[in-house]
């Protein structure tokens, strides 16, 4: 019943202690993935601390990722490349790069410093970006809350439905419920629409949408394969139940940002992310014990993808 949605996994970028890319752990992050079931992964997005990335470095992550999948002769596993940047032509170069390398799908948000200011603005930048890979699904990225760019979707996927050949969705990062409900009635079959807040994941899910990319997909898969299938087994309190479950374990691990919560947990399933990049800051010993504590007091490491026991030895 699972294969009644897809899920991405926004991955991680790991890192050695210096703050330098570790190519060597994609391999295994990759291997983990499979495991959990996820259907693929949505390369160089927030998650993965795009904006702290060089574009070498965005590239060279595109090329061992698809070299991984093509070496385990997958071609089932999806990889999705986030290109969006400050600089166009840059976003452009990268897009390119990607359908070079065979990227299932590319995206970008808008740009942020000089952003667009009109609707028309914003299509105009994702035409110019998609005309660089014709041949890969395009799809945009609206998270308002970093990049301050936040104009209606339904408008959105209207326009560049009628100007960009492969305009294939959304990856949406902002909670305006009745725009997005919109967005799924007027997509329909003809586009994906991908989820990007995980805490109301069945809330979207009995509302139609079946496309997500997420964090918390690297770790806790499990749990929501198990929400789907409640749901379609007609178990309305067990779906209810596994929602609240997800919600209190997101909280945890947002009290701790996120971002850098998602690779400490990564530790404790033992495949090592590394740290954060500058500026973000890496989390101290003593609050990764209590994240870790905390989890312990949720139904966390009932639902970890795929389900491990926890190196206790790290901490």
């Amino acid at each position: 019943m699972t294969s009644s949605v897809e899920i991405l996994t926004a991955t991680f970028t790991p890192m050695h202690s210096d703050g330098s890319i570790n190519y060597d752990r994609i391999a295994d992050l990759y291997h983990h993935y499979i495991k959990s079931g996820v259907q693929g992964v949505f390369l160089n997005g927030t998650t993965g601390e795009c904006m702290s990335l060089t574009t070498e470095e965005r590239l060279k992550l595109v090329e061992v990722w698809t070299d991984c999948r093509r070496q385990n002769s997958n071609s089932t596993f999806r990889i999705f490349v986030h290109a969006g940047s400050c600089s166009l032509y840059e976003t452009a170069q990268m897009a390119e790069h990607a359908q070079a390398h065979g990227a299932d799908g590319i995206a970008m948000v808008a740009t942020f410093y000089f952003r667009p200011q009109t609707l028309e603005d914003l299509i105009e930048q994702c035409e110019y970006v998609a005309a660089a890979a014709p041949a890969t699904p395009f799809y945009y990225y609206n998270i308002p809350s970093m990049t301050g760019v936040n104009f209606p979707l339904n408008k959105i996927i209207e326009a560049a439905s009628k100007r960009i050949p492969n305009f294939a969705g959304l990856k949406n990062s902002f909670n305006d419920l009745v725009d997005y409900q919109e967005c799924i009635h007027y997509a329909k079959k003809k586009l994906a629409m991908y989820w990007g807040t995980d805490e109301v994941f069945m809330m979207l899910y009995a509302a139609g949408n079946r496309h997500y990319v997420g964090s918390t997909y690297n770790y806790m898969s499990g749990l929501y394969f198990d929400m789907v299938e409640a749901y379609h087994a007609g178990d309305h309190e067990r779906t209810v139940q596994l929602q609240r479950e997800a919600s209190t374990i997101y909280k945890v691990l947002l009290s701790n940002n996120g971002l850098i919560a998602g690779k400490e947990v990564m530790r404790y399933l033992g495949i090592d992310c590394g740290p954060v990049r500058r500026p973000l800051k890496a989390m101290s010993a003593a609050t990764s014990e209590a994240l870790l504590a905390n989890l312990q007091r949720t139904t966390f490491f009932s639902y970890t993808s795929p389900k491990q026991k926890i190196v206790r030895t790290l901490l």
